[in-house]
Parts: C-alpha cells; sequence; structure tokens
C-alpha cells in the first residue's frame, strides 16, 4: 500500500501520483500506525523545492474525530515510539514537541529545529478552519466513518485548495475501518463508491483507493474468511481467538464484528441470517422455474419507508399460490408510473395504506381507470399477511417466480427480521431493503382476498 500510495510522477523528488490515498481496513490493522508514519517519513526527508524553484518546508497534520482523539494518537503512535529511537541529545538538539491539548506539534529537523527549513506535523481539529492551513503539504483524516457526507464534502472543500498550493506535492490520507452506520450519508460511502469507481476506470492517478473488505458473497462467520480479509491476522497484529470472542452473540455479535473487522458494509446483498425465514423452506419456493400461471393476477407496491428501493410484485391464487417480483428499482418516483402502465392487466392492486404507501394510494385514487382496483392494506390485514405468508413458504403452498428482480427478493428474505410481539410484521429497519418481500406478501394477500363485485352496482 505504502509502496503504490507513495509513487512519484518521474522519479525521486518528482511530485506525487496520486494527491488522495484512501485506506480501508478492518480495526487493529495498523491503519493508524500507518497514517501517522507517512508525514513522520515526509518530515524526515530535506525541504521540497518546488516546480517553481521555491524551497519549502514540509508541514504536515493530523486529524481524527475529534481534537483530543487526534492527539492521543499522535503522542502514541507517533511521538513516543519515534523519540524511543533516539538519544536524549538528538532529541533535545533537533526537536521541539509541544503538547497541550489546545497545541500540539512536533517540529523536526537534524541540524536544528529552529531552522526556518525545520519540518512541522501538526494536530488539527477536524473543522473547516483547521484544514486551511498555510502551506500544508499533507494532510491525514483518522476514522473518516464518524463524519456525514456533508460534513466530509465541507472538510474537502477547505483543505483541497491548501494542498493544490503545493504544484503536485501536497498530499492527503484517510483511512477508517467499517460500522453499521456507514449507510449512504456518511462520508466514508462516498469515498468508498469514489475509490471503487476509480478502481473500476484504472485510473493511474489523482486517487490511490485500498479496500480490506470481504465480498458480499462471502460469509463472514467462516472463519477461514477471516484469514483472507483481514491483514492483521496474517501480520499476528490480532489473534484469531479474539475475533472468536467478538464475532460471539454475547461479544460484538455477527453483524457488528462483520462491519468492524472484515469491512462488511451496511445493507450488504448477501449478509445471511435467515432468522424470520426458513432458507430451505424459501429457496425450494423458488425452485420451479415454470412462469406465472394465467388466471385473475393482482399486483402489490411496496415503498421503503427509508427511500432505498421501491417493488412491485404480482400474485396469483391457486393450488399453490404464485407470486413474482416484477420490477424494483433504486427510489420512489418511477413507482406512479410504472403502476398506471400495469393497472389494465391487474384485477386488484394492493397498497400499504401506511407510510409512503399513503400518498401513492391518494394519488393512484384520482384516476378513474386506476381507483376502482385499489386495495389499501391496513394495519390487521398487513400483519395476517406476513403471518400467512411465512406459515405458506414454510408449508410448502406458496411458490415465487425466478425473475430478473428474484435475486433481490431472495436477498430481502435472507436479512428478514420480525417485529417483537404476537402480531409482528416483516421489520423494515434492517440494512437490506424488505421491499421486495413486503411486495410479494402484499399481493398474495390481494390475490387469496380481492373484493368481489355485485353482478350490478348502482352509483
Amino acid at each position: 500500500m505504502l509502496d503504490v500510495g507513495l509513487e512519484r510522477i518521474d522519479g525521486p523528488n518528482s511530485p506525487w501520483a496520486y494527491h488522495t490515498v484512501d485506506v480501508i481496513v478492518g480495526r487493529r490493522g495498523g491503519k493508524t500506525i500507518t497514517l501517522m508514519g507517512v508525514p513522520l517519513f515526509r518530515a524526515l526527508c530535506p525541504p521540497i523545492t518546488l516546480d517553481n524553484g521555491k524551497v519549502r518546508p514540509f508541514i504536515g497534520a493530523h486529524t481524527a474525530q475529534n481534537l483530543v482523539k487526534a492527539r492521543q494518537r499522535f503522542m502514541k503512535d507517533l511521538v513516543e515510539p519515534y523519540r524511543s529511537t533516539l538519544t536524549p541529545t538528538q532529541w533535545q538538539v533537533a526537536h521541539n514537541l509541544r503538547s497541550a491539548i489546545s497545541e500540539t506539534a512536533l517540529t523536526i529537523d537534524p541540524r536544528n529545529y529552529t531552522s526556518p527549513m525545520a519540518a512541522v506535523i501538526n494536530v488539527f481539529a477536524p473543522t473547516i478552519s483547521s484544514v486551511r492551513g498555510d502551506g500544508l503539504m499533507h494532510l491525514g483524516f483518522d476514522e473518516a466513518l464518524v463524519f456525514t457526507n456533508q460534513r466530509g464534502e465541507e472538510l474537502m472543500a477547505a483543505a483541497r485548495p491548501t494542498l493544490a498550493e503545493m504544484r503536485g506535492f501536497g498530499q492527503m490520507w484517510r483511512s477508517s475501518n467499517v460500522t453499521r452506520m456507514n449507510g449512504p450519508t456518511t462520508w466514508l460511502w462516498q469515498i468508498k463508491e469514489r475509490g471503487r469507481q476509480a478502481v473500476t476506470e484504472d485510473s493511474r492517478s489523482g486517487v490511490a483507493y485500498f479496500e480490506f473488505s470481504i465480498p458480499d458473497d462471502e460469509d463472514p462467520a467462516d472463519e477461514r474468511n477471516w484469514w483472507r480479509y483481514h491483514p492483521a491476522l496474517g501480520d499476528g497484529l490480532l489473534r484469531a481467538e479474539e475475533l472468536r470472542a467478538d464475532f460471539a452473540p454475547d461479544g460484538l455479535g455477527i453483524e457488528n464484528a462483520a462491519a468492524e473487522y472484515l469491512g462488511r458494509w451496511p445493507g450488504a446483498l448477501s449478509v445471511r441470517r435467515w432468522s424470520a425465514l426458513i432458507e430451505a423452506s424459501f429457496m425450494a419456493a423458488g425452485a420451479d422455474t415454470a412462469p406465472m400461471p394465467d388466471g385473475p393476477a393482482a399486483i402489490a407496491v411496496d415503498i421503503d419507508p427509508f427511500g432505498r428501493s421501491s417493488s412491485i410484485a404480482a400474485a396469483v391464487a391457486g393450488q399453490p399460490d404464485v407470486v413474482e417480483v416484477i420490477d424494483h428499482r433504486p427510489g420512489d418516483a418511477w413507482v406512479l408510473d410504472a403502476v398506471i402502465a400495469l393497472a389494465a392487466r391487474a384485477e386488484v392492486i394492493a397498497v400499504d395504506d401506511y407510510g409512503p404507501g399513503h400518498d401513492l394510494l391518494a394519488r393512484l385514487g384520482e384516476l378513474p381507470s386506476v381507483a376502482h382496483k385499489l386495495l389499501p392494506i391496513r394495519s390487521a390485514d398487513f400483519i395476517a399477511a406476513c403471518y400467512t405468508t411465512e406459515a405458506a413458504i414454510r408449508e410448502a403452498t406458496l411458490r415465487w417466480v425466478p425473475s430478473d428482480y428474484h435475486q433481490r427478493l431472495v436477498e430481502a428474505a435472507s436479512a428478514a427480521e420480525r417485529t417483537p410481539g404476537r402480531s409482528w410484521q416483516w421489520e423494515r429497519r434492517v440494512g437490506v431493503s424488505q421491499a421486495p418481500l413486503v411486495a410479494i406478501t402484499l399481493a398474495r394477500w390481494a390475490a387469496t382476498h380481492r373484493p368481489t363485485v355485485p353482478d350490478s352496482q348502482i352509483f
């Protein structure tokens, strides 16, 4: 990682190939020590000659989730081990340490720390004003996981122009592990998305991105994967016994430990827990690849209350009942038009009349061609629909049709949980959007409980 992150464009003393180096690795993997080593290495090198002929001393800065934490790690992982390699005389002649919480910095020059060309490594608070330091050549962000995306973007807007003044000799290092909180609204998620894009595009400049994380289709509970995806185990920094204790239910638990140590991102599509559904029964229900039979069809819509995605499912009652996810996309802006396009082919259209579905029902109810087909699913029916769907899967009286979206259904089912109590329903506050599972649940209920229409009606 250091070999690549510290590559230069044209040999020794030329500008860096990458203005940003991002490192995402599990806890206790050595990321903070690495983050400290880079500015120390640069501070021990001679002053820098820019391409315009100006000679500048190295000025670096380190920051973390807050000033106190940044100072603690700076003293423990940089100052103390570095000082232990020197004699008292060497330290006294060439170094000056300011260690107050409000002002922590190490000044270094092998000749005399009072030299105008002495290098300085500062500890900054993670604020916009702090990262605007004049002459800054290096900025290290430890524990980027704590910042929202908005806050991270504000910090970058302040820091990048400062580094850009160094004509290719300014560099930023950002390191962190992953937690279950690091969803799309956090800065670390955006760092991950942009880093993976750079890798996909085979970018050789700008950003160097390193991510140690378990693939979505691997089981984090399999101890063999600990050795594959956590580098500290192979280097002896961490023992398997310690991981085993943290993965246990009375430790961190599998989800927290998988994120903290193995880089399992929240909502990873292959988290296989099967706590609410029996995996063998659910997969057996989708083993028959026959298409959906002809017959009066019901469709159902579910919108994830957290805005992650929405799903539309179809169902036909029979022996067994048959369901299929026929559409699934991010967000919900597309749902209204999709339902209108499908309305002519459905006898009944079910929507959960709670949360985002309530507004959709109101808009569909204004359309004469659709309104008479609507079936609002309210609390008691929703609970009954969840219970009977789970029972039908367990008793093999329900079949789901593999479709272009069936993998999303499997992912939702594997992560499904129930709300507490006897009158349970599918829990929506889980890492994987439950929209596909809820959609087939509502569609089956609508197909088997669609209202009967009298032969004649008077309006």
